[in-house]
């Protein structure tokens, strides 16, 4: 059956608005939204789940990001209305800090991207793309889609802008946020106690 849509997932501050706005340029797909899964930035669902709706001809993008500019960005704009005052603190009080169902930041990112790379696996079409690689070759990421999706004649046009959910940032700057930071060494030894070596490593990310 012909691919004529896409679902992405991502943690926020993934690039999935980036990412939707390059499709939306670039290929003639339908994206779909909360009424299927769900929203995009949540834990992928199981297969119990997800089984029950008609994924035949979607194209599942999974998108990653390097943890330590990541973090950073979640500290910057956490997006997380349910406490608005969990960035007023030093940035290593807001790594210990418990945010949504997760013990802490680092746990939020374990355990979403592995929901996603479980996901991946289970669905008949996925692909999987870290944002880091798709800021430095978007026509290589174009052609992946185009090969999973048989739009290979589809237009290749770069997307240049920093997008997020408000849209065009023109003040802002796509290599600085995912340039990875200075740290401290008390604040890369708890990041590295949390962070998980298997995920890491399946995404490609070392460890600092």
């Amino acid at each position: 059956m012909k691919i004529d849509s896409i679902k992405i997932f991502g943690e926020r501050h993934t690039g999935t608005n980036a990412l939707s706005l390059f499709i939306r340029e670039n290929f003639d797909l339908r994206a779909k939204y909360y009424d299927f899964l769900g929203w995009k930035h949540r834990l992928a669902p199981q297969k119990s789940e997800w089984s029950k709706f008609d994924t035949s001809n979607t194209l599942f993008i999974f998108l990653f990001r390097n943890p330590y500019s990541w973090l950073i960005s979640m500290y910057r704009e956490p997006y997380y209305h349910h406490y608005l005052k969990i960035n007023d603190r030093p940035f290593e009080e807001f790594l210990k800090f418990s945010i949504e169902d997760y013990e802490n930041v680092i746990c939020l990112w374990n355990q979403k991207n592995e929901s996603y790379l479980r996901m991946s696996k289970e669905v008949k079409h996925s692909l999987n793309i870290r944002i880091e690689d798709f800021r430095l070759d978007q026509a290589n990421i174009h052609s992946s889609i185009a090969r999973a999706t048989g739009q290979n004649s589809a237009e290749f046009i770069e997307l240049s802008s920093y997008i997020n959910g408000r849209g065009i940032e023109e003040n802002k700057s796509i290599d600085s946020s995912l340039t990875i930071p200075e740290l401290t060494k008390t604040e890369k030894n708890f990041i590295n106690l949390y962070l998980s070596r298997s995920i890491m490593k399946k995404i490609g990310y070392d460890f600092l």
